[in-house]
């Protein structure tokens, strides 16, 4: 991982002053069902505290490949007042292992040692929470049963590159909910799959569902 160093002026918006919590999601992150509903589930779930006083912590779902990843970045729940310590320590150790290609890899060594990083990183059961469909075979049976996750993790670098443009496109439209106006207006989902920018366009023009 080499990564230029930014700062998260979110952190110092003003008038974000009576925000306690922000909520990050990959690009390839997708909601399945009702994000508010979802959030406050796991808040109750996981006694996430809304105040300022809360132990500097970072809370993350279960990496899938949980023998190599201790935890999956792609959605974080991250608090305003305290959480900016958590968030250094990551850009420190990502600093310190540049031969890193995941960024898990580097929150594996805060969790290896969260008293010396002074973080606690959370890692939250997946559960019926988020899901990380590999292939055609997955998508097909999420729309066949209308089962969705809050949270579908389609990972760009990896698993989308697999699967077939035409279904995703399908897929999006379900997961959407969208009219036949929308899908006939074309203006989402083209990036998605950046390796198969052709195959996708062509998708878009020919899909019906």
């Amino acid at each position: 991982l080499q990564l230029p160093h930014y700062s998260l002026h979110s952190f110092a918006v003003p008038e974000l002053d009576n925000i306690d919590w922000l909520y990050y999601l990959d690009i390839d992150m997708m909601l399945g069902a009702p994000f508010i509903d979802f959030v406050k589930e796991l808040h109750d779930k996981y006694n996430i505290d809304n105040g300022s006083d809360a132990t500097p912590s970072l809370h993350m779902f279960q990496d899938p490949h949980g023998s190599k990843f201790k935890v999956n970045s792609g959605f974080i729940i991250i608090n305003r007042h305290t959480s900016n310590r958590c968030l250094k320590a990551w850009r420190d150790e990502i600093d310190e292992h540049p031969d890193f290609k995941f960024d898990q890899l580097t929150l594996n060594e805060i969790k290896r040692d969260e008293e010396k990083h002074n973080c606690k990183l959370v890692g939250m059961h997946r559960d019926k929470y988020v899901t990380f469909p590999a292939g055609d075979g997955a998508l097909e049976k999420m729309i066949r049963d209308k089962d969705y996750s809050p949270l579908i993790h389609i990972f760009n670098s990896c698993f989308a590159k697999r699967m077939d443009p035409k279904l995703m496109y399908r897929f999006v439209c379900y997961v959407l909910e969208l009219s036949k106006e929308e899908r006939q207006e074309h203006k989402f989902g083209k990036a998605v799959i950046v390796a198969n920018k052709k195959k996708w366009s062509a998708a878009n023009n020919t899909a019906q569902e």
